[in-house]
């Protein structure tokens, strides 16, 4: 009766409530920053895992390379001991004892920071590797949302700072806490009240620096992120160099440069007078600390209660206890660092691969027979919410000629990335349909039977060889000629020098004319069904456009050609010709194009 009365009272429930409340705050750091953060060291632990045996074997030099190092301080106390005693009996032995130990540190030391280079580089290229890879078999669109210098900070600064961590931080917690506890240790033996004086200058001299840490980030950021505007506008500016060349705008370019260069060294000299600042500070304490300790180890000299030799060693272990106990307090922060790199990694990790259901096998055989690709009903916009193709229907047979054109931004390029699964459809489907008739949705496995030529200069450094070998490996120098006959460029290719003469980035050294047509021919020794030019003759003149046209379909009667132009010359010979207009696609006659560029001219 008394526990039905006492249910009615509001503190019966008040343990329970109080319970709920610890579970929600619980639950709340597992799903919120701490749960995240925990995450993300699991994911770098992975790596930790991978090269255990690498860690165990640094650890283990390490600790042997501070006991070492301990072994030659107490060696050295007492060859204090002995020089100013002036009892020479084990002089010798003691000089060559301190020496081997020393020297036997300074290698175990060595070995211990060779395997942490060797092995922090294997991490950085393994992790550096497998995220290059996800990228480029992940979606297109979710990579493409993310900046170009974006990607390339993650995959250099983030990537190093976890490979640093990953193979670091179980051996150094394990060496520093072994060394600290050592040197303490070591201490106390031989006088507690110094071993505990020593020690109590260590937490103040942490705290002070973790009390710097949250402006030193800040100052460090600030500095990070002016170099890094200098190295955009530099990497630019040298991209564009002819466009500011002949804008005339070089002393515009100068002037923008020296005022991002000003403003970098005085965040610079800001950051540094900060970190004078912050030294003269920790140095004052440690001195602080540094000073009583040697007062007091005087005192007890003074006194008689301890030697020279036991005052040195006292000395030299305070700093060791001192330093041990801040890069116990400093591996935290680096961790926290560390977690926030693996978070943006782990973005790309996170990526979806692009879909495939289909083997290169299958695909192969499919390239060798007669098949459709299409655009049914597809309806597609990108992020930003406004559909770019409604309803369109679209479909290219083997050995026609299907042409695109439209204005600029009206699709035609999404179009052609739906076709190579870069895109997939809002709704609707993007398919081909085989020799027999049945239908198959296009996914990324399905990129082999496309030859695809982008718009703009997409010619790498290299030789001719490199660049048209990028799609075909095994290919032989006359599969090489071939390609570049049917582009017409084989003439100004031998004019250079032939297939393996040299030219700059972005195809330095020859026309965008020139640029287009070995990208042309690149795509043409890919030998795959269908060829996709994409703008890929605007550089032309209209009988070189024509004549390359002209030239493919002679020497490859059986391929399907995709063109989307603007320009009515190319149009002549297509066996249809679809017009995109406001997310709209509709078949239209040659005489229709001409008709239209005749109103429009």
């Amino acid at each position: 009766m008394a526990d039905n009365l006492n249910k009615d009272r509001p503190e019966y429930y008040e343990p329970k409530k109080r319970l709920n409340a610890v579970q929600k705050v619980i639950a709340r750091y597992k799903a919120g920053t701490l749960g995240e953060t925990i995450s993300d060291w699991r994911w770098i632990f992975q790596y930790t895992k991978r090269y255990r045996w690498y860690v165990v074997i640094q650890t283990i030099f390490g600790i042997l390379g501070s006991t070492m190092g301990l072994i030659s301080s107490i060696l050295s106390k007492y060859l204090v001991d002995i020089v100013t005693d002036r009892k020479t009996d084990s002089l010798t032995f003691l000089i060559i004892t301190v020496l081997s130990s020393a020297l036997l540190g300074l290698i175990f030391s060595s070995i211990q920071s060779r395997i942490s280079t060797k092995i922090s580089l294997r991490v950085f290229h393994d992790i550096r590797g497998e995220i290059f890879e996800r990228l480029l078999d992940a979606e297109w669109q979710k990579v493409r949302a993310y900046p170009t210098g974006d990607i390339i900070n993650r995959l250099n600064g983030d990537v190093n700072r976890i490979s640093g961590i990953a193979i670091s931080w179980i051996p150094s917690t394990i060496i520093t806490v072994y060394s600290f506890a050592a040197s303490f240790a070591a201490m106390l033996y031989y006088n507690v009240s110094i071993a505990f004086i020593a020690l109590l200058g260590a937490p103040v001299l942490a705290i002070s620096g973790w009390a710097l840490l949250k402006k030193s980030r800040y100052y460090n950021m600030r500095m990070f992120e002016c170099q890094s505007a200098v190295l955009s506008f530099e990497s630019e500016t040298f991209h564009n160099y002819d466009t500011v060349k002949s804008l005339g705008a070089v002393k515009e370019y100068t002037r923008y440069f020296w005022n991002r260069q000003d403003e970098s060294k005085r965040t610079s000299l800001e950051a540094n007078l900060f970190s004078i600042s912050a030294k003269i500070f920790l140095s004052i304490v440690g001195m602080c600390v540094t000073f009583a300790t040697f007062g007091y180890c005087l005192f007890l000299l003074w006194s008689g209660s301890i030697t020279y030799g036991t005052m040195t060693f006292f000395l030299s272990q305070r700093s060791k206890v001192t330093s041990g106990f801040n890069s116990l307090m400093g591996i935290l922060p680096s961790m926290v660092q560390s977690a926030v790199s693996a978070k943006r990694v782990r973005e790309f990790v996170n990526i979806p691969a692009e879909q495939r259901n289909i083997t290169d096998e299958e695909v192969q055989a499919l390239s060798k027979t007669p098949i459709t690709v299409r655009l049914n009903d597809v309806v597609f916009g990108y992020d930003d919410g406004r559909n770019v193709l409604n309803g369109c229907d679209f479909y290219a047979k083997t050995g026609e000629i299907v042409a695109i054109v439209g204005a600029s931004g009206q699709g035609k390029t999404t179009m052609l990335r739906l076709l190579l699964s870069l895109v997939s459809p809002s709704s609707g489907s993007a398919e081909y349909v085989d020799a027999n008739g049945e239908v198959h949705t296009l996914t990324a496995d399905f990129r082999r039977l496309f030859s695809y030529v982008p718009q703009g200069n997409t010619v790498l450094s290299g030789t001719f060889a490199d660049n048209l070998r990028l799609t075909n490996q095994g290919a032989t120098d006359e599969q090489i000629k071939h390609a570049l006959e049917c582009s017409l460029a084989l003439d100004f290719v031998e004019e250079m020098g032939g297939i393996y003469s040299k030219i700059g980035e972005r195809g330095h050294g020859i026309s965008e004319g020139q640029a287009q047509r070995i990208s042309i021919a690149r795509a043409i020794l890919r030998d795959a069904p269908i060829l996709m030019l994409d703008e890929a003759t605007s550089s032309l003149d209209i009988e070189t456009e024509q004549a390359i046209i002209h030239s493919i379909i002679k020497k490859n009667p059986e391929k399907t050609c995709i063109i989307s132009t603007h320009r009515p010359s190319a149009l002549s010979l297509a066996d249809r010709i679809y017009r995109v207009e406001e997310g709209s696609i509709k078949e239209i006659s040659f005489e229709e194009v001409v008709r239209m560029s005749e109103e429009n001219a």
